[in-house]
């Protein structure tokens, strides 16, 4: 379990929380200038996961979505995917929330599987 970290084509990064069967339970709602602005944002969801507000919605294919919300009404987190079924939906945020408590901070930066160096290190936290 951990908060996985990757470049994009536009050179912005994203963070993807990772479950233990290597799935993606969630993701940024943004991209960031660099791993610093991605680790900081990680950082939040996981100490404020457990207070936040859910907000469960169907998208425009009538698919269910999940977003974690702070006080402030920002979107802290999203669902990578859409699902079928709303209960499902409630499953996945539930598996999302539970595991970002719990979840470590991988420091490195990887783009479709292989690593491209770290801005930081590989220093975990």
């Amino acid at each position: 379990m951990r908060y996985q970290f990757h470049r994009t084509r536009d050179g912005l990064v994203i963070w993807q929380l990772i479950g233990r069967n290597n799935r993606i339970l969630g993701v940024s709602p943004i991209r960031f200038a660099d791993l610093a602005g991605a680790m900081k944002a990680a950082m939040v969801v996981r100490d404020r996961a457990r207070r936040a507000t859910i907000e469960v919605s169907p998208d425009f294919r009538l698919k269910w979505r999940w977003a974690i919300t702070d006080a402030d009404g920002r979107v802290l987190a999203k669902a990578a995917r859409s699902y079928e079924r709303r209960t499902e939906c409630d499953q996945a945020v539930d598996r999302f929330v539970e595991t970002a408590l719990h979840a470590e901070i991988d420091a490195v930066v990887g783009r479709r599987g292989r690593f491209w160096g770290s801005d930081s290190g590989r220093a975990r936290t």
